[in-house]
């Protein structure tokens, strides 16, 4: 081979290398909805203190590993390199309990997601006699004008009736107690100066969406103390 060649040949080579360089692979970026703050240890717990978060649906088109953002009135991107830490339901269920659990909690009630923390409610070994059905209606992000969201999460206190005469059918069934809806829109938070550039409009829509859920937790706290009485008529060994 002519020196000549040899130089070609180089130059091809270090072509190949900078295009597949330039094609490789943009990195994951992770979000969580739970707080870095610390959550309260729990403590030694009846099956009646139990309040279990889940099950938590989220709607069909959010069950996918890259974020879903609206562009425009009826548009919608995927970002698949921008990730919760789990899924969105898990992620919901999880926050929910962490922000419950920094109450404290009246009655001596303990938010748990399970040990999977799934949010299908499920994951309890004993099925509690108090639970957090949460259905997220909404949970959308959008980048223009400026970084926004708009959610809406539906949540219903239900309960095992404390009724022994009806069937082992009906007594397996939860009994609705106290409902609400909160709708949360507005512009995201300022950015964190500590994120990555490329990241922080990113990072605003997730606390965002955090702060969100804080206001449905909130709403859920406040339903808690409001129904006690209805709670200890009603439920199954519930807390009085």
């Amino acid at each position: 081979m002519t020196i000549r060649s040899a130089a070609r040949a180089g130059a091809a080579v270090a072509a190949i290398a900078a295009a597949l360089a330039g094609c490789a692979t943009p990195p994951d970026h992770f979000h969580t909805l739970r707080s870095a703050a610390p959550v309260p240890v729990p403590p030694s717990l009846s099956r009646e203190q139990i309040l279990s978060i889940g099950p938590v649906t989220v709607p069909e088109s959010l069950q996918r590993d890259g974020w879903v953002l609206r562009t425009g009135s009826t548009g919608a991107q995927v970002h698949e390199h921008q990730l919760w830490t789990q899924g969105l339901g898990a992620e919901v269920a999880q926050s929910l309990a962490d922000a419950l659990n920094r109450g404290p909690l009246p009655g001596a009630l303990w938010a748990d997601a399970g040990p999977s923390g799934s949010g299908v409610g499920t994951d309890l070994d004993v099925a509690p006699a108090l639970r957090v059905r949460v259905q997220v209606v909404r949970f959308d992000g959008m980048f223009a004008p400026a970084p926004a969201i708009s959610d809406e999460v539906r949540w219903t206190i239900e309960c095992l009736p404390a009724d022994d005469a009806l069937s082992p059918i009906d007594a397996g069934r939860y009994r609705e107690v106290r409902g609400g809806v909160r709708d949360v829109a507005g512009p995201a938070p300022e950015a964190d100066a500590t994120v990555d550039d490329d990241q922080q409009r990113y990072d605003r829509l997730a606390r965002a969406h955090a702060d969100a859920l804080r206001q449905v937790a909130g709403d859920i706290d406040h339903a808690l103390r409001d129904s006690a009485a209805e709670r200890a008529r009603i439920c199954a060994r519930a807390p009085r």
